[in-house]
């Protein structure tokens, strides 16, 4: 059984004022615990400040200028969850890091949990929620179709696993190896070692302050959670063209018959809605290669993910 020497806790904030302080009193409190009851020898618990306009800075620097166990990273701007945590795993330097959000919604108490799986031998310890009753209805719902439609499409990933994750030393510096900048962590941990054990909980309301994750965000990061791990969308895009083309023939040959029998119906109706029909198909079908297009895009441009602005640290 292996020793964990050093923990990084990675926390991601934006505009998080309202729980920053009663964050860092509970993960202190934990991680104490551990260093008390030998889990592990020294800890850090790392900020990313991701581009926050309210007072998150502010109290980040009071927490760092009175705990020698903490690192605050400040972005140049906000890059979003997936770029504050890829900074986060680029510059901690433990044996294991865990990301979890600032609002502890994921349980700080399953670390121990954590750890103990990591003691086992594994690089990759997976949060897993055994629930969704905090969620709203819409929430729950779209969740479902999500996960369903990302097994569908043939993309590796834990259904109801977010970002609360352990990961080892090996496993951080493979990941951070990796270039591209259209990233879904929650699979891409899972494509680089599909030998994981998970942690369930069930997930908290938020005590303070309000989700950062709005409709548009979460369509968003749903979109790039399909693209970035599969191209069947292009491939059902293939068989939606080969599908149609098989109509047009039907179509002509059923037109064709009709001439030479002389039952010719006159009317707009199968003119109009073929029209509708097959311009619907090539659009939609435009618009899923356009998204994998603007990808590429993106990452032949090769711009940094994250930029930090200052580094505080002991």
């Amino acid at each position: 059984m292996r020793k964990l020497q050093s923990i990084s806790i990675i926390i991601p904030c934006f505009n998080e004022e309202e729980v920053i302080e009663s964050t860092h009193q509970r993960i202190t409190s934990i991680m104490q615990g551990l260093v008390k009851n030998s889990k592990c020898s020294n800890y850090e618990i790392l900020y990313i400040n991701d581009g926050s306009k309210d007072k998150t800075q502010k109290i980040l620097e009071d927490i760092y200028n009175r705990d020698n166990h903490t690192r605050v990273l400040v972005l140049r701007r906000n890059c979003g969850l997936q770029g504050a945590l890829s900074a986060g795993l680029a510059f901690a330097k433990s044996d294991a890091a865990v990301t979890i959000d600032a609002d502890l919604q994921d349980p700080p108490e399953k670390i121990e949990e954590m750890v103990a799986c990591y003691e086992q031998g594994y690089d990759l310890v997976l949060g897993v929620r055994d629930d969704r009753q905090t969620d709203t209805f819409f929430k729950r719902s779209t969740a479902v179709c999500f996960y369903h439609l990302m097994k569908i499409l043939g993309a590796q990933i834990v259904p109801n696993h977010g970002d609360f994750r352990l990961m080892a030393r090996p496993l951080i510096d493979e990941f951070n190896t990796l270039t591209e900048r259209n990233r879904f962590i929650r699979a891409l941990v899972l494509s680089l070692d599909d030998h994981y054990t998970t942690v369930t909980y069930k997930r908290q309301p938020r005590l303070q302050g309000t989700t950062k994750f709005s409709l548009t965000k979460m369509l968003s990061f749903s979109l790039d959670g399909i693209l970035s791990f599969t191209f069947m969308p292009l491939r059902m895009v293939s068989i939606i063209g080969i599908l149609c083309c098989l109509l047009a023939i039907g179509g002509g040959v059923y037109t064709l018959f009709s001439k030479i029998s002389g039952n010719v119906v006159p009317g707009w109706t199968s003119t109009v809605l073929p029209m509708f029909l097959f311009s619907g198909i090539q659009l939609l079908s435009l618009g899923i290669i356009g998204e994998y297009i603007g990808r590429l895009y993106i990452e032949i441009k090769h711009r940094p993910l994250f930029s930090i602005r200052q580094e505080l640290k002991h």
